[in-house]
């Protein structure tokens, strides 16, 4: 028996031995391997989707850690009683500092609700146009929660330049 023969027939025995080998041991294997890659497409794309909840939630903590930190600086603007007294010190001092002049306050009587009250103030005062604005302005930057609930201008018959200003403010409190 002759162990080489016609080299076409070499050839053919190689190629048919590829095959095989590739039909039997390669074939499966790169079935597995597209599998595996399927798999891992898969756990890829549950990551991503892990991983845009993660931010989500992160974000709403986020901001609820910043809303609870609002609502507290709010409470903190709302003393537990009137406590007229520093307010319109405060006021006063604002009044000055802004150059307006003439004040006169005027407390009414305390709206009672609930859990919380409101005392309205009346502030007539007299300035010009920009001492008015920087006082209004410093009036609504205070700490403690307060809103201008009316305000009226006219012009000074008397003094050109001037405006005569009436505002009622409400200052809140808690009912303790």
């Amino acid at each position: 028996m002759k162990l080489v023969g016609k080299p076409i027939h070499i050839a053919l025995g190689i190629v048919a031995f590829a095959a095989i080998f590739a039909a039997g041991v390669v074939a499966p294997h790169l079935r597995y391997m597209k599998s595996v890659e399927q798999g891992v497409d898969v756990v890829q794309a549950d990551l991503s989707t892990l991983g845009s909840r993660i931010d989500r939630a992160r974000k709403v903590f986020e901001m609820t850690r910043a809303k609870d930190k609002a609502i507290a600086s709010f409470d903190a603007a709302i003393p537990d009683r009137v406590q007229l007294g520093e307010f319109l010190e405060a006021v006063d001092r604002l009044a000055q500092e802004a150059g307006v002049s003439d004040k006169n306050v005027t407390p009414a009587e305390a709206i009672m609700q609930k859990d919380l009250g409101c005392l309205p103030i009346q502030i007539r005062f007299t300035g010009k146009f920009a001492s008015v604005y920087e006082f209004l302005d410093k009036v609504e930057r205070l700490p403690r929660v307060a809103r201008i609930q009316k305000l009226e201008l006219s012009a000074d018959d008397d003094v050109p330049d001037e405006l005569v200003s009436t505002m009622t403010l409400h200052v809140y409190f808690r009912n303790s």
